[in-house]
Parts: C-alpha cells; structure tokens; sequence
C-alpha cells in the first residue's frame, strides 16, 4: 500500500475535516462551501480567493492522502442539494439559470493546458541547473554528491514525463521542445519565491538553491528513528454569472503568484482546478453534481488517447516510479509521485514509497540537498534535541548523521550562468556550445515525440544524456577568461 503524502498535525495551518463533521452535514466555518465557490455567481473575489485557498487544500488533504471514504462524505456535505435547491433568499430563478449556463459552458481547456505547461516549465527549470552542477565536479571526486544530484535530475525529468501524461489524458497536446520552452537563466520559478535559479558550478551555494527549489510546504517532519546500524540511501465582490469571471485563467495565475510559495503547494491548486473541471464535466453530462469519487474518477475531462501514456516499462530511469494517467485517480498518483520525490512523503523526510527502491527507503530531494550541504547523512543520527513531543522536527534541522565526504573545490570554475554570445569571439568555443544545446534540443525532441505517441523515441534520451555530459565537460574544463572556464548554455539552437 502506498504511503499517505499528508498526515495532517493540529499544529498546522489548515486542519482537515473530521469525519464527524461530514457525518454531521456541516460546512466549516473557514470558508464558503464548495457548491458556493463553484456557482454562487454573488461572491466577492475575496470570497473566492479564501474558499480556493481552503478547499484546495482539503481536496489535497483527502485524495492524496487516499482517503476515499472521508473524501464522499466532504462530496456529500459539499453538494446535498441540487442547483435547484439553493434557497430562493440567496440567488433568484434567473441568477441560477445564468449558473447554470456558466457551469456547462465553461472551456477547462485553455486554463489547464496554461496550469500543466507551467507544471513542465517548472520542472523544466530545475533540469540544467541540476545537470550543470553535476558536470562540472571533476571526475572521480565527490562521489556520493554525484549520486544523489543524478538521481534527483533523472526524477525531475520522470517529473516532467508525467506532468505530459496528464496533459495527454486529458486531451491537450504538451510542448517541452519549443524556444518558449525552455527557462531563461537567471529565472525565478512562476511562484511566490524571492531567489533565483540560475546554472552554476558546484558549489554550497548552488546547493543551497537547490534546497530553495525543493522546499517543502510543511514546516514539520517525523524525525528518522536513531539507527547506527541503518543502511545510509543516497541516494499546488463581483462576478458574472454568465462568464463566471472569477475562475479566470488571470485570477488563477494571480492567486499563484502571490499565494503559492512551494512547488508541492502549486501542485495542490492545480490538481483542485482538475477536480473543479471534472466536477464540472460531471454536472455537464449528468444534469447533477457528483456524491462520489467513483462518479467522478473516469470520464469527463479524460478523453485522452491512451497510446500517447508512457509507461514505466517505457521509461529508462533511477528511483521513482512513472505513472499513467486515464482517470482522476491516475492524476492522483502522479502528483503523490511528484511531491513525495520532492519534499517528502507521510510527514516524513522520505519519498513516497519506500518499496521501490531496491536498497530501501530514499530521501525526498529537499533531504538530500541538505545531506549534501551539511555534509552529513541524517539516517544514523540522533535528533533527539530537534524533536518535539510528538517525534516532529522542523524541515530546517540539518542532518547529523554519519559523514558525507564533498569536496567544495573539486568543481569546474564555470561562469555563472553562460551564454553563446560569450563564445562569439572563440570559434572552436562557440562551436562546442553550438553543439552541446543541439544534443539537448534532440533529447527534447525525444521526449517530445514520445509524448506525441511515438513512444520508441524515448529511448534514445539514454545515449542522449551520455553525449551531453561529455560536451559539457569539453566546455567547462576550457578556460573563458582569467576568471572563469566555459560551460553549458542551454539554450535554444539558433536562438542567439
């Protein structure tokens, strides 16, 4: 059985609904119901941005954490009554006809094709910077950092993968080959965060952006059991009842922006935008609105074709497992997947399932940056002094286990963030840049063409990958000036 990704703590922000409360038929007093957010066109936007804030996060609570049971009775104390039922003092005859009208009528196309190829873009993002880290540390040195910065690469790509396989599910093409695909280095993630990603060296202060990237959104972990003899793993006040104005695609991505801090809470809002079209759909086709996640798991919004889903048998990669997608419950394990590889699973500093890994549990990325940072291990350390009296740590708390040997100055002295027009003036270098961003463009082209249904493409990322870390060696052990050496660039081909 998979783990739970949330065990909800009283000490945390937002406490889930108990089930006497749905038994009840009650609606907390946090926020409108559900049924309102959806299609009470007299809300105020203020409303709105409470209820999606609330909401999401208990859609999140319930269906990642597998809660099926608990998530039909929230269904159930959300939609007891029909449209037709709502008291006649709260909308008129006309405003729920217009209701109506908005709910049928609403195109979840283009809100989520934006939501999931900014989904890409994210993961995307952290590809090259996770990549150039790990070509320039110089061969045979720092082998345990190495490990740990290959593996979280390869999951950041299964990531993106699976991010297509939704998009293919429910019927929206995905682009990760086009020049508006690829970041722009230095970035900032299309979040709420206040640092930016860029391509660097090894070093501590990359891996302290990569500890930014990953960071949970849970302040709070179960602290590893003190185990000398444990095995170390590396290794999301108006309104138009017509237009139901208010789930736009521009008040969505201005709720991200100044709401959504982490990637898992991104994760969080779009995977309730897809229970909000799929509840929709239902109501579409059904004339009522769902009781159950049976009713809601197939159908509706998934009319993808099943032959464009990479599968695990398709997909020649380390940790992790990939996931396709024909139903809600699908979209269910993919984000379970994306957010226990990132920040961890069941309040734990571990992934999500611990079974897949033939030498046992493996750390969420956040954990293993730290590892790397602190140059330390957590497995086989004593938290004692750090944990509460519920065996909670906070997310910060450095690992104090064994030793993790690194060595800061065994690295490449690339410059930061490198662009071709910086080779212009050294031919034999523009060359090699010329050629490293073309074998990164056909590794997209790869996957590209993979998620168009040509599946056997995927294969060659393999001999792909082998060839990029070779160029990207050639560049960065190349001198630029009397500071620097050269080094990857990523950037899209004849785009300079």
């Amino acid at each position: 059985m998979r783990q739970r990704l949330i065990n909800k703590t009283e000490n945390q922000e937002s406490s889930s609904l108990s089930k006497n409360t749905f038994a009840k038929n009650t609606i907390v007093a946090e926020a409108i119901s559900l049924r309102s957010l959806l299609l009470d066109s007299t809300i105020s936007k203020e409303s709105w941005i409470e209820g999606l804030k609330y909401h999401s996060k208990t859609v999140t609570n319930l269906l990642l954490n597998n809660q099926i049971d608990e998530f039909n009775q929230y269904l159930q104390s959300q939609f007891g009554g029909e449209i037709s039922e709502i008291p006649s003092g709260k909308l008129s005859r006309t405003a729920v006809s217009g209701i109506k009208k908005g709910l049928t009528e609403l195109d979840y196309r283009p809100v989520l094709q934006d939501l999931l190829q900014t989904a890409i873009l994210i993961e995307h993002s952290t590809i090259p910077p996770y990549l150039t880290a790990l070509y320039s540390i110089k061969d045979g040195t720092n082998i345990l950092a190495s490990q740990i910065i290959r593996s979280v690469a390869v999951e950041e790509m299964l990531h993106m993968i699976m991010v297509c396989n939704v998009m293919n599910a429910v019927s929206i093409q995905p682009s990760v080959n086009q020049p508006e695909n690829y970041p722009v280095y230095p970035t900032k993630l299309p979040l709420n965060v206040n640092f930016y990603v860029g391509l660097e060296t090894f070093s501590s202060n990359s891996i302290a952006t990569f500890i930014a990237i990953e960071s949970p959104s849970n302040p709070l972990v179960k602290a590893p059991k003190y185990d000398y003899n444990t095995e170390t793993n590396a290794i999301l006040s108006k309104a138009a009842i017509q237009e139901n104005e208010l789930w736009t695609l521009e008040n969505m991505k201005d709720f991200i922006m100044k709401n959504v801090h982490t990637i898992g809470e991104y994760y969080d809002v779009v995977f309730f935008y897809i229970l909000v079209f799929q509840i929709i759909a239902y109501y579409k086709t059904n004339g009522k609105l769902p009781r159950t996640f049976e009713e809601l798991n197939k159908g509706g919004i998934f009319t993808g074709d099943p032959a464009k889903q990479i599968r695990p048998e398709q997909y020649y990669g380390s940790g992790g497992k990939l996931y396709p997608v024909d139903a809600l419950e699908g979209v269910i394990l993919v984000f379970q997947e994306i957010k226990g590889q990132g920040e961890g699973a069941d309040d734990s500093i571990f992934d999500v399932d611990a079974s897949q890994f033939e030498e046992g549990a493996e750390l969420a990325h956040y954990f293993r940056f730290k590892e790397v940072f602190h140059e330390h291990f957590y497995l086989g350390g004593d938290y004692t002094p750090f944990t509460d009296e519920n065996g909670m740590m906070p997310v910060t708390t450095p690992p104090v286990g064994k030793p993790l040997p690194v060595d800061w100055n065994a690295a490449y002295p690339m410059k930061p963030n490198p662009k071709m027009a910086d080779y212009k003036s050294n031919p034999q270098l523009f060359a090699q840049g010329q050629a490293f961003n073309e074998t990164y463009k056909k590794l997209l082209d790869a996957i590209q063409a993979a998620v168009e249904g040509n599946i056997e493409e995927l294969s060659k990322s393999i001999m792909y990958m082998y060839a990029l870390k070779e160029q990207a060696i050639g560049l960065m052990s190349q001198p630029l000036d009397s500071q620097y050496n050269a080094g990857p660039t990523f950037e899209f081909p004849s785009g300079y």
